[in-house]
């Protein structure tokens, strides 16, 4: 096993083909042998058929001896003479008994003694005849001859079977010769047609080789470890290709090879990027969080700032109420005192004056109502804005205290002429009698203020309205704040999952080779690969940076 991997695929392919070469000599060499020995065995069986017809007389003539039909010099005799006429394919019977003398032969006169005959080779020919022909059924015995009609020595296959009634042994022979050049006849017949049959399928096999070797592109050993190397994670080197081969399995190994190597970088450097963006995501979901906070805590100290504006706005309705009881009481009592307006109409024009001024005051607080109606807008305006300009509502606030103060103050003025009103009123009322038509347009005066003192009264209360639907959006805002803080968390909380799974991500990536660092014919490509992962993580930096910028913009613009 370890030698057969030790062997290249080309050596396997031609070693096949050589060993397809040996197949067919030893299949042609085999079938030459098997044909001889058939030849052989046929010549055998005609040995033998005539032996045995020779026997089977000389046994029949042995029968008649012995049921006395016939002397045994009669049946000898007879049996010599009709043994003798038998022949097979020019072989001859001839007759020798067990003092290895002749009984009868074609040739050779009878009687004479062969035990001393030998072979060309120095073999005691009949002596060996005699001991094959012990058993029953007989025997073979191969010897060189002199092949008279050819002239020379050739080799002889003799059959031979015992007659133990007489001690007779009955031989024949045959020459072999020509099955031998019949056996290199047929070898060579079968060496030709096997050496075209060969030679076609050496071109067959030759095609195919060189088409398998093509498309391998190479030892399917060094393929194999290749892809073992890249199975193990290890992508940094590359296969020896052919510069023209573009479609052998090493080819498309080696694509598949550069392109793991391609998507797996840019995996890495995908890993990297989103590593860096959720490394700024979660900085920007912390910020986030604490300016949510922040948001959060303004939100609760307007709402507290709200509750005491409309705390501050009631009590200007209540005193705008008190102003309104204080102005019918007024003009009650200017009616009252209409005869003693008579003596004072020199105080009643102060009176007249102070109106002015009350008039001038009225005006004032009208204007602050005014503004504190548009004031109140704009806080409600603010509040639909609470997402993005949160601090506006805390100067919005304390416009509108500033001007409730100056409401409180005016009234303050209001109801301190009212006082002043009142006592020139009474200094006056001993001359009321003389000014009628002044006291009733005093009273007339006191009408008026009582109508903008209503109307004060009514401001008032629309501004607690106002104040309390921004209490209302003010609330609805501190609840999406902090809906907003909980989904800033889950956030927080998605992107550190997302970090682990990248720093995952990173860890199996890593556990890749991508590039040698020892061979030089690849550091292009490495400078390369490093150049572009530089240029992208310098962009990713840049991006974020930008990124960074553009939020930090955004949160103080906030």
């Amino acid at each position: 096993m370890g030698v057969a991997k030790g062997i290249s695929m080309r050596s396997k392919l031609w070693g096949t083909l050589a060993l397809m070469w040996i197949g067919m000599m030893i299949i042609v060499g085999w079938g030459g042998f098997e044909r001889k020995q058939m030849l052989i065995d046929e010549r055998m069986a005609g040995l033998k058929h005539l032996i045995t017809s020779a026997h089977n007389l000389a046994e029949s003539y042995v029968d008649q001896v012995q049921s006395g039909e016939l002397t045994r010099e009669q049946a000898q005799k007879l049996a010599i003479r009709n043994v003798g006429e038998l022949t097979h394919d020019g072989s001859y019977i001839y007759i020798f008994n067990n003092d290895l003398k002749l009984v009868w032969h074609p040739k050779r006169d009878a009687g004479t003694d062969m035990s001393n005959f030998r072979d060309d080779n120095g073999i005691y020919f009949y002596r060996e005849l005699r001991k094959v022909a012990q058993p029953s059924e007989g025997g073979t015995f191969l010897y060189t001859s002199y092949n008279d009609q050819k002239n020379q020595n050739e080799s002889r296959l003799n059959y031979v079977q015992r007659v133990p009634e007489w001690n007779w042994y009955l031989a024949t022979n045959v020459y072999i010769t020509d099955i031998n050049a019949t056996f290199w006849r047929n070898m060579m017949k079968m060496g030709l047609v096997s050496l075209v049959i060969g030679l076609i399928i050496t071109l067959v096999m030759s095609w195919i080789i060189r088409n398998v070797l093509t498309s391998l592109g190479g030892d399917p050993e060094h393929a194999k470890q290749v892809v073992q190397r890249i199975a193990s994670g290890d992508l940094g080197h590359p296969l020896d290709l052919s510069p023209r081969d573009r479609s052998s399995l090493l080819y498309a190994i080696e694509g598949m090879r550069v392109r793991l190597v391609s998507v797996l970088g840019n995996v890495s450097q995908a890993g990297l990027a989103i590593s860096a963006g959720t490394r700024r995501i979660a900085d920007g979901n912390q910020d986030l969080s604490a300016r949510t906070e922040q948001h959060s805590a303004s939100i609760e100290e307007t709402a507290a700032s709200m509750e005491q504006l409309t705390q501050t706005v009631h009590q200007n309705a209540d005193n705008a109420h008190q102003a309104r009881a204080l102005a019918v009481e007024t003009s009650t009592t200017a009616g009252e005192g209409g005869e003693m307006m008579n003596r004072v109409v020199s105080h009643m024009e102060e009176i007249n004056a102070s109106s002015r001024q009350v008039t001038d005051i009225i005006e004032l607080i009208d204007s602050i109502a005014f503004q504190t109606n548009l004031l109140a807008l704009n806080a409600s305006v603010e509040a639909a804005r609470a997402g993005e300009q949160g601090r506006g509502f805390a100067v919005v606030a304390n416009e509108v205290r500033g001007l409730a103060g100056r409401s409180a103050d005016a009234s303050k003025e209001i109801r301190a002429l009212l006082e002043s009103s009142k006592t020139k009123v009474e200094q006056g009322s001993a001359v009321v009698s003389e000014a009628r038509q002044v006291i009733q347009r005093v009273v007339d005066s006191a009408g008026r203020m009582t109508d903008l003192m209503d109307e004060i009264s009514t401001a008032s209360s629309e501004q607690s309205n106002g104040i309390e639907q921004i209490n209302i959006a003010v609330s609805q805002m501190d609840q999406v704040t902090q809906q907003n803080s909980g989904l800033v968390q889950e956030a927080a909380n998605a992107t550190e999952m997302l970090r682990d799974q990248v720093t995952q991500l990173e860890t199996e990536i890593a556990w890749f080779k991508l590039e040698r660092t020892s061979p030089a014919s690849h550091g292009a490509h490495s400078a390369k690969t490093a150049a572009l992962s530089t240029s992208q993580a310098s962009s990713d930096t840049v991006s974020g940076a930008a990124e960074t910028a553009t939020a930090e913009k955004e949160w103080e613009t906030f």
